[in-house]
């Protein structure tokens, strides 16, 4: 059953704040104190300092304030303020001035509905033993003829959307495996320069999460060549949590197969994984398509009006991945 939203969902500066966090076990709260230096009060002192920002902001015009959704930002910046704020308006910022890569998060959509279903990108249902969420994703059921890159985008937006509330999420992070197998020149033809630069700095700047692994296999030699020049840019520490496999052997002895679809070692059939996904997708499908009413006031004078009518390769691509910050 869908969740029926309050009135004041987005109102930037509500009569009464939403604190409603789920309980966390001892597992994640030490998981919380050890990496990102959370403390009951800290967290109440943060989420009080960015909501009086956000009240404050002359051209915030509607954002959520729920205790959740800023968790997102104060946890992945631990809980540096001026990190968490900035980071929070470049997230405002993108929605507003790319729209179509970001918002109609609808799996009742029937194109949308179907890149969903065929299995391009699902969570799996279990953590692995450090706490992190597994993320598995696989091109080769992708009609490259039928999708757009703007579609791709917003199913990746989609499924950090509706993981990101949790604190399980938010605090234990998450790793990627992405299964290149069947990969097409018409898949690669899908995404252009421009694409790939804007997705790299939204990649760095606005997305509020804490990506710990990315696991690439079965990757064609180009785009393995592409990925490291790109690599050799960044910090070790980054460079240090990406892998390449170039076979299911090699992926297991990184990643517990356990883990992973029945079709590729887990016990899970993909076709289940896809129909719980979808069910979460239509469960929180008022709140997502809510977010798409967002607003933040980005005039031609700002830097994030630059950024999106210049993105420069420098300041982009390989400038965001400078930038990127993992912890």
């Amino acid at each position: 059953m869908p969740k029926e939203l309050p009135t004041s969902w987005l109102d930037k500066a509500p009569a009464k704040y939403d604190d409603d966090l789920a309980e966390m076990d001892d597992f994640f709260r030490g998981l919380a104190e050890k990496y990102i230096r959370e403390t009951p009060d800290l967290r109440q002192q943060s989420l009080a300092q960015l909501r009086d920002w956000i009240a404050k902001h002359p051209h915030i015009r509607r954002v959520r304030t729920d205790a959740p959704f800023l968790l997102r930002f104060l946890r992945t910046k631990k809980y540096n303020f001026i990190n968490a704020s900035k980071q929070l308006e470049r997230y405002l910022a993108v929605r507003m001035l790319h729209r179509k890569y970001f918002e109609r998060l609808d799996v009742e959509d029937p194109e949308f509905g179907a890149l969903i279903g065929s299995g391009f990108l699902v969570p799996m249902p279990e953590r692995d033993a450090k706490g992190r969420t597994v993320i598995f994703s696989t091109a080769k059921d992708v009609d490259a003829e039928r999708f757009t890159v703007h579609q791709l985008s917003r199913a990746h937006f989609l499924l950090m959307e509706v993981l990101n509330d949790s604190n399980e999420f938010q605090c234990g992070g998450f790793v990627s495996v992405l299964d290149f197998s069947g990969l097409t020149m018409a898949h690669v033809n899908l995404v252009g320069v421009n694409d790939i630069r804007l997705q790299v700095n939204v990649s760095a700047n606005a997305t509020p999460v804490r990506a710990q692994e990315m696991h690439f296999i079965n990757a064609p030699s180009l785009l393995t060549t592409a990925i490291n020049l790109v690599m050799k840019l960044t910090s070790e520490k980054l460079r240090n949590r990406i892998f390449f496999h170039q076979s299911w052997d090699e992926l297991y002895a990184r990643v517990d197969k356990s883990l992973l679809p029945k079709e590729y070692g887990g016990s899970v059939p993909m076709e289940k994984l896809v129909a719980d996904f979808k069910d979460r997708c239509r469960e929180l499908r008022p709140q997502l398509l809510a977010n798409d009413e967002m607003e933040l006031e980005v005039t031609k004078d700002s830097e994030y009006w630059q950024e999106s009518s210049d993105l420069e390769l420098e300041s982009g691509a390989i400038g965001s991945f400078r930038k990127l910050q993992v912890d």
